[in-house]
């Protein structure tokens, strides 16, 4: 093998390099770079731990907020609603109830005329009246609809479908005698 060796202008005369010196010199020492590794894995294990604490705490504190709300929600079902109904009210319907189909057909009905220039407007169809057509007046706020029309309007709700007034069924006297019947009061 031949040896190197460098020289140069400003460099003295160096010593030929052998393998193995260029070997050690590259190599860091051994007991240097063992506590390296030992610190670099206790650096990370310390990392880890902390977040599995971190981790751990998140979940307690969840468990615990999860536990306070099943207790205040059974604390709550068990007093039941905080305003019951006073026991001298009654409940109130779950479905609104309207006239029966013998007051209805006790309300006055009337022709509805051909020669009428501006014919009134049904508010529940939305349709103009036509001659010869069935209308129905509600009392006591005069409005006046198809008798088909507010007759199924009046089976689900006792009141007038414009002004929501309460509409007064006459009584047998009333129907007798002939009062408020056939009138036409336009809209």
């Amino acid at each position: 093998m031949a040896s190197l060796a460098v020289a140069g202008p400003s460099a003295p005369a160096a010593e030929p390099l052998h393998p193995e010196a260029a070997k050690r010199r590259c190599r860091p020492a051994r007991g240097a770079g063992a506590w390296a590794r030992v610190l670099s894995m206790g650096v990370q294990g310390c990392v880890m731990a902390a977040a599995f604490v971190l981790f751990l705490l998140f979940a307690f504190a969840a468990c615990v907020l999860m536990m306070a709300l099943v207790f205040a929600a059974r604390a709550f079902r068990r007093h039941g609603p905080r305003y019951p109904n006073p026991p001298d009210r009654p409940e109130p319907p779950l479905r609104p109830v309207g006239l029966a189909a013998a007051q209805i057909s006790s309300l006055a009905c009337f022709q509805s005329s051909r020669c009428d220039p501006t014919p009134p407007t049904c508010a529940v169809c939305l349709e103009a009246s036509r001659g010869g057509e069935r209308w129905r007046a509600l009392p006591p706020c005069g409005h006046a609809f198809h008798a088909a029309c507010v007759d199924s309007w009046l089976l689900l709700s006792p009141a007038c479908p414009v002004c929501r007034t309460t509409v007064a069924v006459p009584t047998i006297s009333e129907c007798l005698a002939g009062v408020g019947s056939h009138r036409h009061l336009g809209m």
